[in-house]
């Protein structure tokens, strides 16, 4: 058993007492909670801990970097940064703290046992050594890094094994020799590698402080080039007189790699490889700028799968995956070096070709669009093929921004899907205008006409308590379809991106909350889903900005007589954190009435949740995404305990959505999620039926 004395420094207190409950299990003896770098300072006054554990991001004048920076100075106690963020220019400012580890969040219980545990090792022998000789106290004084010292002469006293490792030498094939003759150091920019000499002794003795070296390269004797860091330090005795030279070598290979692939993951998509549209902007944008003082042609094509809705409803998203996952391979092996892709996101991509002219743009892009067209997807005898509608505009020297550059791509490739799909648009610049107010009076128009003549149709999907659960009763969500003039069923994915495009989604919203109601008072009266005791009915973050919207729900309710207990107003984060202080005022205004909110779409990350308290939310919507594959993903199975552990600490039932098989069910109960949602559970069926 345990007794160190660990102090926390997190400003989320519901977090903060979770880690405090984890410690404690272990055996530690929490100290204190701090919020604040200056708060913790004090406490390590008062308390003298073993070690500390910060958060980053802190409340008042200093975050959590700057605290250990002065307590690694001014009192020498360990700490480990637990955060969420793992961006270069934090690790950078991290490293200057020096800390003992830097774990992120969410992590396992194994992981911070074991990372406190190596932590309090490391300092108790760093204390140890510290008794030593003078000598043995520079060297060892980064412990963990490479240690080589030597005598006045230059020559090797003393080689520890991290050292040894990094070099390749054992300790006694180099007592004696000149420390030049093992180390070999290039200095590494952008213009080449240059070799970089250490300073000497008389250097050293001159220099009268430490010579660092970052970014250097180091040939070991095998002949392998290690990424490394360092310092080269005189030895002097109390009287300051010249005693030898300490060199600490840090191998960053490991960490330059890692942090390598935090960029790549952070810069592409996960499914396909390709990059994310956050890059693909950013390459846009150099490009865009490239232009307006070149003659090269560059083009940007907008690739939409056609009915791909389709295909991910009747063959399901592991083999909708698949055949992104394809697509994307025929773009990357058509895309030469001069070319950049991405997955703009869903089934959108987007590619960047570079040309001589505009003809050979049109010719390769038709060259990929018959490469799609080639390709079939076969599942369970039903073949689907690889149609896609592609937007293509040319990038000219008065484009002005990466925003008007996509949407040129956007309306030609949405043309192309109008006019049938599986064919490629060119964006024509003098015929923009007439291009963008066509596109804008069809959807106004095919829209407001849907909702004139009635031709929204209400499904619903139940969303069943799971066992153990408190409620003991079924919630069901409303989902909209559109019949269009041909009597076909337009799914929401379709039209809910044109209508929040042209502000029509408050028509639409309104229009849901009056029919939900009223068909949901005819079920009661005719004995139908008896079972659904609360409708989940959509708020688009249109709606939410409505300031009209609260007044004609509370009429709805007046008018019909319906308990508002009976209805739950589902929002996305994206609405909620729009603007949050007009949330949180609609939210209690409607909760006051009775009715309930749950946050869709939830999981983003622990950023979710620094938000999350200021939202008087009822329930938390597990995102699909990490539900749908949770059987067979430890980290999402992982994610979704985290949420639900969030949700039940704060004291808002948990919903996981995307439920498909029965083993993930089992999974949620044994987590203790509250409801669940998804085909497994049912599937949509009209909300009244005559």
């Amino acid at each position: 058993m345990k007794n160190e004395k660990i102090l926390v420094v997190e400003d989320e207190r519901i977090i903060a007492i979770d880690l405090q409950r984890r410690l404690e299990r272990f055996g530690y003896r929490v100290v204190g909670i701090a919020a604040a770098g200056n708060q913790a300072i004090d406490m390590v006054n008062q308390h003298s801990p073993d070690i500390i554990l910060m958060d980053i991001m802190l409340v008042g004048d200093i975050d959590g970097i700057e605290t250990a920076t002065i307590i690694k100075n001014e009192y020498a106690i360990p700490v480990i940064f637990l955060t969420a963020y793992s961006d270069e220019k934090t690790l950078e400012r991290a490293k200057v703290a020096e800390p003992s580890g830097y774990i992120l969040k969410p992590f396992k219980d194994k992981e911070l046992y074991t990372t406190i545990d190596i932590s309090l090792y490391k300092y108790r022998v760093d204390k140890q050594l510290k008794r030593q000789q003078r000598w043995s106290t520079a060297i060892l004084h980064s412990i963990g890094d490479g240690i080589i010292a030597t005598s006045t002469d230059e020559k090797i006293s003393l080689l520890n094994p991290i050292a040894e490792k990094i070099t390749g030498w054992s300790e006694a094939e180099v007592i004696g020799k000149y420390i030049a003759d093992i180390i070999e150091l290039e200095d590494m920019s952008e213009s080449g590698h240059t070799k970089m000499a250490l300073p000497g002794a008389k250097a050293s003795i001159q220099r009268n402080r430490p010579f660092t070296f970052k970014s250097c390269y180091l040939a070991n004797r095998f002949g392998e080039k290690l990424q490394v860091e360092g310092s080269l330090s005189s030895i002097t005795d109390k009287n300051g007189d010249f005693e030898g030279l300490v060199l600490a070598i840090r191998d960053m290979t490991t960490v330059k790699k890692l942090s390598e692939a935090v960029a790549y993951h952070t810069s592409h998509d996960k499914l396909t490889g390709l990059s994310n549209r956050d890059n693909f902007s950013l390459v846009l944008e150099k490009i865009i700028e490239k232009q307006k003082n070149s003659e090269e042609i560059y083009a940007l094509a907008y690739i939409d799968i056609d009915r791909f809705k389709i295909i991910n409803d009747t063959c399901g998203h592991s083999t909708a995956d698949t055949m992104l996952e394809e697509i994307s391979s025929i773009i990357k092996n058509f895309s030469d070096k001069a070319d950049y892709s991405a997955r703009l996101g869903g089934d959108q991509f987007g590619l960047i070709v570079k040309a001589k002219n505009k003809r050979e743009v049109t010719k390769k892009i038709q060259i990929l669009h018959e490469a799609f067209h080639k390709n079939k997807l076969d599942w369970e005898g039903k073949v689907f093929a690889f149609d896609t509608s592609i937007g293509v505009t040319l990038i000219r020297e008065d484009s002005k921004n990466v925003s008007e550059v996509l949407a040129e791509a956007d309306d030609a490739c949405l043309l192309a899907k109008e006019e049938g799909g599986n064919r490629i648009k060119l964006y024509e610049q003098e015929e923009s205008q007439f291009t963008q107010r066509r596109g804008e009076m069809e959807w106004v128009s095919k829209l407001s006409k849907a909702l004139d003549e009635n031709r929204f149709e209400l499904y619903i999907q139940e969303i069943r308590p799971l066992s153990g659960g408190s409620a003991d009763y079924s919630k069901g969500e409303i989902l909209i379809r559109m019949r269009d003039e041909e009597g076909n069923i337009v799914m929401p994915a379709d039209f809910i991106p044109a209508a929040e495009r042209y502000n029509i989604m408050p028509q639409i919203d309104r229009w849901v909350i009056r029919q939900s109601i009223e068909l949901h008072l005819k079920n009661i009266a005719n004995g139908r889903l008896t079972d659904i005791k609360e409708l989940s009915v959509n708020l688009s973050a249109q709606s939410m900005s409505d300031e009209s919207i609260q007044e004609f729900i509370k009429k709805e309710f007046t008018r019909t007589g319906i308990s508002p207990s009976t209805i739950c107003f589902e929002i996305t984060e994206t609405a909620a954190i729009t603007n949050m202080s007009s949330a949180h005022e609609f939210i209690n205004d409607l909760k006051q009435t009775g009715c309930s909110f749950a946050l869709d779409d939830f999981g983003s990350g622990f950023s979710s949740f620094n938000y999350l308290k200021n939202l008087p939310v009822d329930y938390l919507k597990i995102d699909g995404v990490f539900v749908k594959n949770m059987h067979e993903d430890d980290e999402n199975r992982a994610m979704v305990e985290a949420i639900n552990n969030m949700g039940q600490i704060m004291g808002k039932k948990t919903i996981a959505e995307f439920v498909c098989n029965a083993r993930i069910i089992q999974m949620l109960e044994e987590i203790g999620v509250d409801f669940a949602q998804g085909y497994e559970i049912a599937t949509p069926q009209p909300l009244y039926i005559d």
